[in-house]
């Protein structure tokens, strides 16, 4: 009578087992749903472990105890580990200088420098120059990237400017001064061209500027901020946005996106299809082309030179001009007068004794040694 008892009791007690981890079990598949936690994994453990718990206990597995009941909720809760999450492709030198030199906007100024234009005393000193007396400009300087071309203008850099980089090119030697349209020349033109590609690739935006500009005013006050690439001309006709603009690739400012990336990498590869023309004049043809016009490129704005000229076509008066390029100019050494030139005016204008005694004063001089130049090379 007592065994019987005895059997009856334990029957009960498994019952009872029974009926509380059951519970416990639909609890626990409750709570993941509800905390949005659950995952394929889990069903199949909380199934397979009510099985196996039911089966032997329906059986009458006698080694099945209250100890094994309450490790199973610990076995149910171990969750696959998370995939392990990838580490960031490591920085280059690159990286490092466009950090330091971007804007908050992520956006640098890029000039480009070669042995013969890192002397000193030539174009490197003018250009940085006419950022200390413009207006608005001196501060920029924290956001110019000097890219040096060879060892020789990347040694000048270290000595004068905060920011440089040593755009390495191998078989190539671009420390000489290259004559217009030469081999080397145009190698050195799609060079850039490439590098400036590789930028807009990693996510910066760029003004870029040659080195033979002269910064005066601030020319972010005149850079719409929608459009995908603004870009100087030699010659305006009135329309920002007519492509038949004869395009100057002196001056730009590039945004990063889609679209500009798309374009400087087809641009860069087009330079196959024109052998000796340089990647301005191909630009020239491209932008007339109906791939270009698939691209949805926001393209031009061409800047107006009565802002951004040159010597090609000037602003007639001092008080419009933000950039004095030394364009339709051939030779270091006529760029080097010419410019020279067009700081003594601009830092005359500048002087209110001089400027309001001599109202003229606002106007620039000939460009005659540049001018001379061209009638040589046509």
């Amino acid at each position: 009578m007592k065994k019987k008892s005895g059997i009856a009791e334990a029957m009960m007690v498994r019952k009872h087992i029974v009926r509380e981890v059951f519970l416990i079990l639909l609890c626990i598949a409750g709570i993941g749903l509800a905390t949005n936690v659950y995952s394929p994994f889990f069903h199949s453990y909380v199934s397979q472990a009510l099985t196996n718990f039911v089966s032997r206990t329906v059986t009458g597995d006698s080694d099945y105890s209250m100890e094994s009941a309450q490790e199973l909720p610990v076995k149910i809760l171990m969750a696959p580990s998370p995939a392990p999450v990838p580490a960031p492709p490591p920085q280059d030198e690159l990286d490092v200088a466009l950090a330091k030199t971007a804007n908050r906007n992520k956006t640098v100024i890029i000039t480009t420098l070669n042995g013969a234009w890192a002397e000193p005393n030539t174009m490197i000193d003018l250009f940085l120059e006419s950022f200390h007396l413009g207006e608005g400009t001196r501060d920029l300087l924290n956001n110019l990237l000097i890219v040096a071309l060879d060892g020789k203008a990347y040694d000048r850099c270290l000595r004068i400017h905060p920011h440089c980089y040593f755009l390495k090119t191998m078989g190539v030697d671009f420390s000489a001064e290259k004559v217009f349209m030469t081999e080397d020349y145009l190698k050195m033109m799609w060079r850039r061209l490439d590098f400036l590609a590789d930028i807009l690739q990693r996510g910066y935006s760029i003004v870029f500027s040659d080195a033979d500009i002269m910064w005066l005013r601030n020319p972010f006050a005149r850079l719409a901020e929608t459009a995908d690439i603004q870009m100087t001309c030699d010659k305006y006709n009135g329309d920002p946005f007519d492509v038949s603009n004869l395009a100057n690739t002196g001056f730009m400012y590039i945004r990063s996106n889609e679209r500009t990336i798309s374009f400087y990498r087809d641009w860069y590869l087009s330079r196959r299809f024109f052998p000796g023309q340089k990647e301005q004049d191909v630009l020239n043809i491209l932008k007339f082309t109906d791939g270009f016009a698939a691209k949805g490129m926001k393209f031009m704005m061409f800047l107006e030179t009565k802002y951004f000229g040159g010597f090609c076509e000037r602003s007639e008066d001092l008080d419009d001009a933000y950039t004095m390029h030394a364009n339709c100019c051939i030779g270091l050494k006529n760029k080097l007068i010419d410019l020279g030139n067009a700081m003594d005016d601009w830092a005359e204008y500048r002087n209110p004794t001089i400027n309001s005694s001599s109202p003229s004063l606002r106007k620039w001089r000939p460009a005659e040694a540049c001018i001379s130049s061209m009638s040589k090379f046509m």
